[in-house]
Order: structure tokens, then C-alpha cells, then sequence
């Protein structure tokens, strides 16, 4: 029992580890990277007092530290998963928008990633179906990146045939709040119905960042594919969405 509870805290550990170096090296996810870091040390300090049959008091306050943690942990992530999970659905008020801003994503040297294309591919049909609406292509150069999102997701439309008057770039931002204050100060009129185009489990972020820039919030989802895929992006917009909170940009 001793050494199954010890392997059970031990696997925890690692898997609390494994995702916050990538975190620390996004800055959106940065305040995730913290907590999933203190709550492998956590957890590796209940191991440690289960190994030694209660341990030092030091082992034992990073066990109870640990245990803390993992219950803020289960109740928020809980929590924002319902907060991701309720805004994946398209609003019709989305149809006949003046702007709409189509956010980027990963590029690789000659193509879009998965994610991207999916956007760009709804993007596209969006833009089929509104032929007045203007899209604002957002997203700048990272730096593993060889060009800027947006030229890229430009010049992808216009394979596909869509009028290049239609297209603005946006190609300076680097995260979601970016993407949206620049669009709105290079190319958004005042009182321009707007509508935000971007992944599903990233769409109620975006909504809410829209409606606190004083854009209206009207979404349009478009499905990441693949299940670990999606399994990743939600555990990064989890971070993502929970750094806004606790820094109080949320509400």
C-alpha cells in the first residue's frame, strides 16, 4: 500500500512537471507554468513523506503544500474547462459583420499548422457566405516563425480565391490582447459591427477580450482536429485563462 501511494504521488509529480516548461516559454501561459511547477514540488514532497514514513516537518508542509494545491488545481481547472466548453458554440450574430478578425496561429516554413488551416478554412466559407464583410488577418512573426501569421494566412486565402481588397493584415501582435488592440486601432471604424474568428477552445477568451475593448463579441469556432491536439490547446488555454483571472482581467 506504503510503496503504491508513494508511485501514485511520484507519476503525479512528473505529470505536473512535464507541461510547465512549456508554459514558462509561452508568456500568455507564463502563470501556469508556476502553479503546475508548485504542484509537482508539492506532490514530489508527499512522496518523499510517504518514502520515508512521514518524513522531516519540511517534507511534511510541502506534502500538505502539495495537497493544497491540487485541490485549487482540480476545482479551477474544472471550472475553466466549463468556462471553454460553453463558448465553443458560433453566434448568429456573426453573419454579416463589417470586420472580422481572424486570429493566427503556429506557422511552419512553407504551410499553416493544423489549428491555422482550420481557421483559415472557416474563414474562408465565412467570407463565401458575407461578400461585404472585410476580414483582419492578425498575427505577427514568432520567433521559430520565418514570416509573419498573417502574410501567411494572406496569401492562403488568396490561393483560394478571395478577393485581396478584402484582406488586411494586422502582422505586429505576438499574443491574443495584441491581436485585438491592433486591429481595433489600424482598422476598425467606430460603431463597426465586428466578429472574432479563432479555434474553438479558444473562442471564449476571445469573446471576452472583444467585449473588453469594446468590440462586439460575436464568435465563430472553428474545430481543431485531432484529439491530442485538442487535449494540449485546452490545457494551455486553461493557463491562459487563468492567469486573466487571477490578474483580474477577467471580470
Amino acid at each position: 500500500m506504503k510503496h503504491t501511494e508513494f508511485q501514485i504521488w511520484r507519476v503525479l509529480a512528473v505529470l505536473f512537471a512535464a507541461p510547465a516548461l512549456p508554459c514558462l516559454l509561452w508568456p500568455p501561459a507564463r502563470f501556469g507554468a508556476f502553479f503546475f511547477g508548485a504542484l509537482a514540488v508539492g506532490c514530489a514532497g508527499e512522496a518523499f513523506a510517504v518514502y520515508r514514513s512521514g518524513g522531516s516537518r519540511a517534507a511534511r508542509r510541502v506534502a500538505m503544500l502539495g495537497r493544497v494545491l491540487f485541490g485549487l488545481f482540480l476545482a479551477s481547472f474544472l471550472a475553466i474547462q466549463i468556462i471553454i466548453f460553453s463558448g465553443t458554440q458560433a453566434d448568429p450574430e456573426a453573419e454579416n459583420a463589417d470586420y472580422v478578425l481572424v486570429l493566427g496561429a503556429q506557422i511552419y516554413a512553407n504551410r499553416p499548422s493544423a489549428s491555422l488551416k482550420a481557421r483559415l478554412d472557416v474563414a474562408y466559407d465565412y467570407l463565401e457566405r458575407n461578400p461585404d464583410t472585410y476580414a483582419i488577418l492578425c498575427g505577427g512573426k514568432g520567433t521559430n516563425e520565418i514570416m509573419p501569421e498573417a502574410w501567411m494566412m494572406r496569401d492562403y486565402l488568396l490561393e483560394r480565391g478571395v478577393d485581396g481588397a478584402r484582406l488586411l493584415v494586422e502582422d505586429q501582435s505576438s499574443n491574443t490582447i495584441q491581436n485585438i488592440a491592433n486591429a481595433r486601432e489600424q482598422f476598425l471604424p467606430e460603431q463597426s459591427r465586428t466578429a472574432v474568428l479563432t479555434s474553438e477552445f479558444h473562442l471564449a477568451r476571445a469573446r471576452k477580450l472583444m467585449s473588453s475593448s469594446g468590440l462586439d463579441p460575436y464568435g465563430i469556432p472553428a474545430e481543431t482536429p485531432y484529439i491530442s491536439l485538442r487535449i494540449i490547446l485546452h490545457l494551455r488555454e486553461y493557463c491562459s485563462i487563468l492567469g486573466l483571472i487571477v490578474s483580474g482581467r477577467w471580470f
